[in-house]
């Protein structure tokens, strides 16, 4: 029997974020690719650093598709295996409050709303506000790892004290892990343990190395 969202895909044909083809946000053979592959990486400033998925290809598109064109729906299927990231980099800390690494003000407008605040709330994950909004800054991509961590030189502050306070630092993508290493830090001069981060995709490596596999979910 065709449930609604068939019938309205139907009706009012969406492609597929994933790869083009008209009838779901998400179609039927790309939803699949979405399944949690957790693995671990240590990166430095940021600690270790749980993903579920490969920023590239079928997941790129997705996330992107919720980013940049607004496409809110696509962050429900996008929410479990956020939730598969955080939960593996909870597993020594269950008692860790989860801290969301924030949006400037401009991009926040710019969107509608906050991906990692929206990726939580799908996957019934509460997030404990410890930031201010970001200061303004450039945009990160295309900029070495140098240039990324001046570039985020003050950038971040906190909203509370967080003296003693146990935080995994959670965002959607990381790639250098700068901007992680910058959250983390600015927690840990106020006084924060910081136990590690967890996002949903992180940038493959390219040295051949492994980045550690933690678990599998299908």
């Amino acid at each position: 029997m065709a449930t609604v969202r068939d019938a309205f895909a139907y009706l009012f044909p969406v492609p597929c974020a994933g790869c083009g083809a008209e009838g779901r946000a998400l179609c039927r053979d790309c939803a699949p690719q979405l399944a949690a592959r957790v693995r671990a990486t240590e990166l430095p400033g940021a600690g270790t650093v749980t993903a579920a998925l490969d920023y590239e290809g079928m997941t790129r598109a997705v996330l992107l598709g919720l980013k940049e064109q607004g496409r809110g729906g696509l962050a429900t299927p996008l929410a479990e295996p956020f939730a598969a990231a955080v939960a593996a980099a909870l597993v020594a800390t269950p008692e860790a409050v989860i801290a969301a690494v924030p949006s400037t003000p401009a991009a926040r407008r710019r969107r509608g709303f906050e991906p990692v605040h929206l990726l939580a709330s799908r996957a019934g994950i509460r997030l404990t506000p410890l930031f201010l909004p970001a200061r303004p800054h450039a945009v990160q991509k295309g900029l070495g790892i140098a240039e990324r961590a001046r570039n985020l030189d003050g950038v971040f502050a906190l909203a509370r004290p967080v003296g003693g306070v146990r935080v995994l630092v959670v965002d959607d993508v990381v790639t250098t892990g700068a901007t992680l290493a910058a959250a983390a830090a600015v927690l840990r001069a106020g006084g924060a343990d910081v136990v590690g981060a967890a996002v949903l995709a992180a940038t493959p490596r390219r040295d051949g190395r492994s980045s550690g596999m933690l678990s599998n979910s299908s």
